[in-house]
């Protein structure tokens, strides 16, 4: 009985879960620390700002890349060796760490774990389930992230409070510790012959890399440097690395990413539904503590218990979109959810300043059960719109989606609070009422952007009538 549920996919359950929880946890945990940090090395605020910069920048450029590497050389190798890699980058990280770009290095080795992990996590949970059980075990699984992004900064502050940053470390290090040993348990081994794999497409890698790296830096520093020629310069390469891809990955034998995926309309469609979804919930995340620190007059503290309430509910909704998602279809909970983001970004448009509490938790309410029941059944409409030889692929492209679409909501926040409220700063207007009509311009946007994730869910394919991209589409 217990070797039975060793190999069980509820193991490989609990595996994928642990890589979830354990590098969602590392993204915010540090973040409180970034001032102590900034103190022991006598840096400046900008400088250690990087830390944060450099473990979302990576995962950007190498989730696809690790995606497909797992088709092509297996997914309990690449855990075994994702877990490992965080686990020692981990431990050294505090042991080696006597100045700021040393921390940064590591942290930045930090974030490839990371893309070596959650690129397959999604994968994974499809290849391992049944049809009927996917939506549902998707969505329990994303709550994983949810509570690693909650409970980041919740037990760092325990650990900062009894322990120096160090501790972030080695606590990351031991729970990815504990996610190596239950691969091995767990997992079996599903590396393929040599001969009988395809070729990894690094060329191609690398111009994926170049694309989305500029990009994500572009975006990143758009509002620090304006339109400058250094946002040109950085888009341009992008484009070229995005040109470059194209026209490699179109006359390459064994592409990284075969474009005729995106023939696929549930592909495409529901990759860029991901993207605006995410945006807009970063609009969320990011704005949020401005309003109740500077409007509502909250202390950190109780800012940090209002915002746990849109990934509270998430973890509820996640696995209830899941399962709609296996019995009706995609289309359902999709609207339904990003109907209720759109309701959650009207209602906060129109705050004021005397705003209750209670309608302040209650819109985060709708906005964490939007994304809960629409973000599971459309991750299950990516992964099932793809053969299962291309899950790595679909699953990394997800993530790239979600990863760009959380960068471009903090960017398009930043530069819209900022051009608002220099637009209504001309009127006859207090510091306050300024803030608050850019912030309504801001969530008008995000429900703009949710109304048309809508218009592209209805157009996809759902379950009774998707047609699958397979490797001998190409042939075709």
């Amino acid at each position: 009985m217990e070797n039975s549920f060793l190999k069980s996919k509820w193991s490989i359950f609990i595996v994928t879960s642990m890589a979830n929880l354990g590098v969602s946890f590392a993204i915010n945990s540090l973040n409180l620390a970034l001032p102590l940090i900034r103190e022991e090395f006598g840096v400046t605020q900008s400088d250690v700002s990087w830390l944060a910069l450099v473990y979302s920048l990576l995962p950007s450029c190498m989730l696809l890349l690790f995606g497909r590497l797992a088709d092509i050389c297996g997914y309990r190798r690449q855990y075994l060796f994702g877990f490992a890699f965080f686990t020692v980058v981990s431990m050294l990280a505090p042991l080696l760490s006597f100045n700021l770009p040393t921390l940064v290095v590591f942290r930045a080795l930090q974030g490839i774990g990371y893309s070596i992990l959650i690129s397959i996590t999604q994968a994974t949970i499809f290849k391992t389930f049944p049809e009927n059980e996917r939506g549902k075990a998707l969505g329990i699984n994303s709550v994983f992230v949810s509570v690693g992004f909650a409970a980041g900064p919740t037990i760092g502050g325990v650990l900062l409070n009894f322990f120096t940053w160090h501790s972030i470390f080695y606590f990351c290090a031991v729970f990815s510790a504990l996610g190596l040993v239950g691969t091995f348990l767990a997992m079996e081994d599903d590396t393929t012959e040599k001969e009988s794999r395809p070729k990894m497409d690094s060329v191609g890698g690398l111009f994926f890399m170049v694309f989305i790296g500029a990009l994500s830096v572009g975006i990143n520093f758009v509002d620090d440097w304006g339109m400058s020629w250094k946002i040109g310069t950085l888009f341009a390469i992008s484009a070229a690395g995005l040109l470059s891809f194209i026209i490699r990955e179109k006359h390459v034998e064994h592409p990284l990413l075969p474009l005729y995926i995106f023939k696929n309309r549930t592909f495409t469609l529901a990759n860029c539904t991901c993207l605006l979804s995410y945006l807009t919930q970063q609009l969320t995340t990011y704005l949020y503590p401005f309003f109740l620190a500077d409007v509502m007059m909250m202390s950190a503290y109780h800012s940090g218990l209002i915002m746990l309430t849109a990934p509270v509910t998430m973890m509820i909704f996640s696995p209830v979109g899941g399962g709609i998602s296996d019995k009706k279809g995609t289309k359902f909970p999709a609207v339904l959810g990003l109907a209720l983001i759109i309701m959650s970004c009207l209602g906060t448009a129109f705050f004021h300043q005397g705003q209750s509490i209670f309608y302040v938790v209650v819109i985060l309410i709708l906005m964490g059960a939007g994304n809960g029941l629409s973000v599971s059944a459309i991750n299950s409409a990516i992964l099932g719109s793809v053969d299962t030889s291309m899950s790595g692929a679909a699953s990394g492209t997800l993530a790239t989606m979600r990863n760009i679409g959380n960068t471009m909501g903090i960017a398009i926040g930043s530069v819209m609070l900022t051009m608002r409220q220099a637009h209504y700063g001309t009127l006859e207007l207090s510091h306050i009422g300024v803030y608050l009509k850019a912030q309504r311009d801001i969530f008008l946007f995000g429900a703009l952007a949710a109304a048309l994730a809508i218009c592209l869910i209805l157009f996809i394919h759902d379950k009774k009538e998707k047609q699958k991209v397979t490797l001998a589409a190409s042939q075709c």
